[in-house]
């Protein structure tokens, strides 16, 4: 991960990258050869990303995009003991990421929320409303196929450079 892209990422995600709830999702496996908080910061790098080919390099949109895909799977946390079966965490881990934003970050912005709730496209039928939502669902889809063949999202030194102590 280059300077700008992690220097984005702790800028506008401090606040989830030092919380607890953050921490313990390099816990939980995702995608069978990876943990949820490689996967969140593996779809956030990709998003900056995304976000800096289109020219998307505002504060709004940086901030949107970075807190987004940083909570987007935050809600599957526990999700063998939360959901019966994997239809049920497709439909209800959206919304449970949600909370876990609002609940980190002390924000609501609607941009954030629908750009998580929407994530999940075009596997789930909600459509992203704005143009972060359409980031993040990209970035998600990116990494999330890497990720089943086994490419890491994120090296051990990125994940030292942004977990850093608050």
């Amino acid at each position: 991960m280059d300077y700008l892209t992690r220097h984005t990422i702790l800028k506008y995600g401090r606040s989830v990258l030092c919380s607890e709830e953050f921490r313990s999702t390099f816990s939980q496996v995702h995608h069978y050869s990876t943990t949820v908080g490689d996967h969140l910061l593996g779809v956030t790098a990709e998003a900056v990303k995304q976000c800096r080919a289109r020219g998307l390099t505002d504060d709004d949109t940086l901030k949107t995009v970075v807190l987004a895909a940083l909570c987007h799977d935050i809600g599957i946390m526990g999700r063998q003991k939360k959901y019966r079966n994997d239809a049920e965490c497709l439909i209800r881990h959206p919304l449970d990421s949600v909370r876990a934003y609002i609940r980190i970050t002390g924000e609501a912005d609607e941009r954030v929320i629908d750009s998580i709730k929407c994530h999940m496209f075009p596997l789930k039928p909600a459509v992203p409303k704005y143009k972060a939502g359409w980031i993040l669902t990209v970035a998600d889809k990116i990494c999330s196929v890497n990720e089943k063949f086994g490419k890491s999202p994120v090296t051990e030194e990125d994940r030292k450079e942004l977990l850093i102590p608050g």
